[in-house]
């Protein structure tokens, strides 16, 4: 039977608690023995003693010798070839000449070993997927007594769109080089963990289609296997425990293959319904033992009835082969809609985030154009306070000229200005009272921004880094499915949407309400100094209409000197929004890089999300394709079987 999988570099990077010490890397036979399998695993083994050393060196040696036929995979082979042989010939196989070699150089120094066909889940797997047909192989291998699981394709490396696209995406991270998207090569990767691994670590990525070979004393059910990891880890805890060594298993691994597809069919099916080629495979065995018996005997009223049979098994045959295929089409379908909901999930995310960037950018740039306006107009009023400041002149009062006609104490026209002098001193009292307050919201409001900011500025940083782990994920081909990418898309949805954004808001709007505190402050800063310029103004005027006393000198210095202060005041106010407006331009400038650099990290997850679905869409078409050309084969040659059992039905009946 033709089985294949795509495999990905960094999407299989499994924890495995159960990887083996490996002693043996980078062995090296000392000369080319071609395709002889027992001269190589003598080699091999020579000088090993224990099982597990020469398993580990056949594991080695085969995963640094052997690499992935990446063509190969899409072309329907036949089954009858020595797979192990040509993985020798042409140093490149898929899973079935890896297993197969495996399994010959283990057989070859005394170890039992078998292949196993199953289930694996490759670069384009979502939870919840159904499997069909298992297009993956991998092996058994008795050591010390247990059978222990090894998957030398795995282990031998990965697929990877071309030599530099990963590379050149991580680049792109930090403002480096172009995206280019190739077709898949192979890439040598040797990875122990897939030797040895515990048969609990191991079904997370693969499943045999036969259960006995789960290797526990429950066999978990192929849904749970769809599920996911956890779904896998919580069976495993509470439903299994291991079951390396049985009878049954050593009575199979003796088995020829053609027994062991036909002892493994019914069992196949019944775990899986979906897996109709488990029937159609037994019962083309079934036809091929009665086509030998017959080569035996083939004489009389029998042979016709054994002829009858092995057509009506074929016939049944070819009935699960078209059943087989009933389902693929809708399957195909079923997938590309699924990477096309994916691909519009990914642009949709990709556009909130470029949406929201932009919405930040503006509101960012909007306040720094308002708050670079605002510092203007305050520098101007600082300036206009500092000049008026340095025209102040206590002499001024003395230079004043008297009227011809002084008016005498309780003239209407001094308690006018007596009573103007009250009223400011109240009106005075009232604004530094306000400005008192003024000046504690903004102590309070610049407090509490400085806390948010810090609470921002973590927020922030804990967002970045989520949609850049996002980002990486996708760059390693992982889309909107899988479990990394849900993982730190839902992390960075809730830090942004829950966190950063109610930040933000509040940050703008706290900024806008210390910039209108500043405002009426300073506002009342410039109404305080009119009114002690007024009060000068009255107390040069009543000089002017009642003369000059020692007493009005006093007042009209002190109240000078009140003005100076004021204006100090009112300077340091100034100074101090001024600066606070420049500490938050720089923040603002810096949200509006976040942004820009944000849109850069999408911009690289887009390129990724666009080549990911590509390379979906090409690999389904090609799997749709390989699917319906093994299963045209297989109909052909069951038609072919049925034509030739007919005629030689009838031959036999003329006799």
């Amino acid at each position: 039977m033709r089985t294949h999988l795509i495999l990905l570099i960094l999407i299989f990077n499994c924890f495995n608690t159960n990887a083996q010490t490996d002693t043996t890397i980078g062995i090296k036979l000392t000369s080319d023995h071609g395709t002889d399998i027992d001269a190589i695993a003598a080699e091999l083994a020579l000088d090993l003693s224990s099982e597990k050393e020469k398993a580990n060196a056949i594991y080695n040696w085969v995963t640094h010798n052997i690499a992935y036929d990446v063509n190969g995979m899409w072309k329907p082979g036949a089954d009858d070839a020595d797979k192990a042989k040509e993985a020798l010939k042409n140093h490149k196989a898929v899973c079935v000449g890896y297993s197969q070699l495996y399994v010959a150089l283990c057989k070859s120094v005394g170890l039992n070993a078998v292949t196993i066909d199953g289930y694996a889940k490759d670069m384009i797997f979502d939870n919840g997927d159904s499997m069909y047909i298992p297009r993956h192989q991998w092996v058994a291998v008795k050591i010390a007594g247990k059978w222990e699981l090894a998957d030398p394709t795995w282990g031998a490396g990965g697929l990877y769109q071309n030599s530099s696209f990963l590379q050149d995406l991580l680049r792109k991270l930090h403002l480096q080089k172009k995206l280019k998207a190739k077709n898949l090569k192979f890439r040598f990767g040797y990875d122990p963990q897939y030797f040895m691994q515990s048969p609990f670590q191991f079904r997370l990525r693969h499943l045999p289609a036969d259960p006995l070979w789960q290797l526990t004393d429950t066999a978990m059910p192929l849904a749970v296997f769809e599920s996911g990891d956890s779904a896998i880890i919580s069976f495993n805890t509470q439903y299994s425990t291991l079951k390396q060594s049985a009878p049954e298993l050593d009575k199979i691994a003796d088995m020829s293959p053609e027994e062991k597809y036909y002892d493994a069919a019914g069992r196949a099916y019944m775990f899986n319904h979906r897996y109709h080629l488990a029937l159609a495979i037994r019962n083309s065995i079934v036809t091929d033992s009665i086509l030998n018996h017959l080569d035996e005997n083939t004489t009389g009223k029998d042979a016709a009835v054994l002829l009858k049979k092995a057509g009506d098994t074929m016939k049944n045959a070819l009935q699960y082969i078209k059943q087989q295929k009933k389902g693929l089409p809708e399957e195909y379908s079923r997938l590309n809609r699924k990477n096309k909901a994916k691909a519009l999930d990914a642009r949709m995310h990709i556009r909130q985030i470029r949406t929201d960037d932009k919405r930040l950018i503006a509101e960012s740039q909007k306040h720094i154009k308002s708050s670079v306006s605002a510092a203007a107009r305050v520098r101007k009023k600082g300036a206009d306070i500092i000049s008026k400041k340095k025209q102040i002149d206590t002499d001024k009062l003395s230079n004043i000229q008297e009227a011809r006609t002084l008016k005498r104490p309780g003239a209407p026209e001094l308690t006018a200005i007596d009573d103007s002098l009250t009223v400011r001193k109240d009106r005075t009292d009232k604004l530094n009272a306000i400005m008192d307050e003024s000046s504690g919201k903004i102590q309070s409001l610049v407090a509490d921004s400085k806390l948010m900011l810090d609470s921002l500025a973590a927020s922030l940083t804990i967002e970045d880094s989520m949609l850049r782990q996002e980002a990486l994920a996708r760059i390693g081909m992982q889309d909107s499915y899988d479990d990394e990418v849900k993982k730190w898309n839902g992390m960075f949805k809730k830090q942004k949407y829950g966190i950063t954004d109610t930040l933000i808001k509040f940050y703008f709007q706290r900024f806008d309400s210390v910039s209108a505190q500043y405002d009426r402050l300073i506002k009342n800063h410039m109404q305080a100094l009119n009114i002690h310029k007024s009060n000068m103004r009255s107390i040069e005027q009543y000089k002017k209409l009642a003369g000059g006393s020692a007493m009005l000198t006093e007042k009209y210095n002190a109240e000078a000197t009140v003005y100076a202060t004021a204006s100090d005041s009112a300077i340091s106010c100034i100074n101090s929004n001024i600066e606070y407006i420049r500490v938050n331009k720089k923040l603002f400038e810096g949200l509006i890089s976040l942004a820009k650099r944000q849109m850069k990290v999408v911009d690289y997850m887009e390129a990724a999300e666009k080549n990911r679905s590509q390379l979906e869409e090409r690999t389904l078409a090609r799997k749709k394709y390989t699917d319906l050309k093994e299963n045209e084969n297989m109909r052909n040659t069951a038609q072919n079987a049925i034509r030739k059992l007919e005629k030689a039905k009838r031959e036999v009946m003329q006799q």
